[in-house]
Order: structure tokens, then sequence, then C-alpha cells
């Protein structure tokens, strides 16, 4: 009688665990909906990339967006963007939000590698982008703030292009029981 007892309630377990991942998939899905079409313009562009995976989805955003080359003050625009998504992400509970800043690798004009300067950048850009996102009534207990610098590019540090591609923001929203 004991072991029936014993596996029903770790059936029931499974369907709750089953049951609320679902959900949080769900929610999940909403929110990337909800993003894809009010950032249609951005996603277009390229200045806006989003990758789903089935716990977490990782929204990136290009430098060019939210600020200006070297700076870590947000432009209008860019708090526009993150308003925007704000109103979104404070309609869903996540398990956490992590927002991580990122450089390129370009040498300064003396040839010398800023290593510490972009760090310190991404830094910077990380937070000011969770400020923003608080300051629009996103839960502030799930935040996690990264940075980087140059060490996680995401494309060749040896030409612009791959450069521009480095300098980002990602947000990625983890759904949670």
């Amino acid at each position: 009688m004991q072991t029936i007892t014993l596996l029903a309630s770790v059936l029931m377990s499974l369907t709750l665990v089953i049951g609320c991942g679902d959900r949080a998939e769900q929610r999940l899905s909403q929110v990337q909906n909800e993003l894809e079409h009010v950032f249609r313009t951005g996603l277009r562009d390229g200045d806006i990339t989003m990758q789903r995976a089935s716990d977490h989805l990782t929204v990136v955003i290009a430098e060019r967006l939210l600020f200006e080359a070297g700076s870590s003050e947000i432009k209008p625009e860019g708090i526009d963007v993150l308003k925007q998504m704000g109103v979104r992400l404070k309609t869903v509970s996540f398990k956490e939000i992590r927002v991580a800043g990122h450089a390129d690798k370009a040498l300064g004009a003396d040839g010398s590698n800023q290593y510490f300067e972009k760090l310190a950048l991404s830094k910077a850009r990380a937070a000011q982008t969770v400020r923003v996102l608080k300051g629009d009534g996103v839960d502030s207990q799930s935040f996690i703030v990264e940075w980087y610098g140059d060490i996680r590019p995401i494309a060749s540090n040896e030409t612009e292009d791959g450069r521009q591609l480095n300098r980002r923001v990602e947000i990625v929203l983890y759904a949670g029981i």
C-alpha cells in the first residue's frame, strides 16, 4: 500500500511540474509574440534579434539602437524601445531576467587594447538598461546584471560589420514556476 501511495505522490508531483512548465512556455510564447509585433521594424532592420529556447527567450539589441558609440547614456529612442519592452515584461512573472552588456575588441587610436574600458562600458550599459526596465515597473527582484566586455563576440572583430554586431545588449528572459 505504501508503494502505491508513493507512486501516486510522485505522479502527482510530475504532473504539477509538467503543467507549470507548459504554462511557463506559454508565457514565453506570449511575450515573444507581443515583442515581435511591437519590434517588427527593429527585427526587420536587424537592430533587434530574438532567439527562443525551451526555457528562455533571448532578445539582442544592437548598440546603434540604444547608445551612441562609446557612450553608456541611452538615447531617447532607445529608452522608448526599453519602455515598450518593459510594458510587456511587467505583465508576466519570470524566474530571472539576465541583462548582459557586450563590446567589440577594437584597438585604441594608439594601438592599445582597451579591455578594461570596454568591460566598464559594457557594465554601465547593462546597468542603464536595467535601470530603465525597473523604472517601468518590471519586477526588480528578478534582474541579474552581467557584463562581458569583448570576451563573448558573436562575429569577427576584424571587420567593422563584425565589431558592430559585437556591440550589443542581451536580455534573457527565463520562464519560471
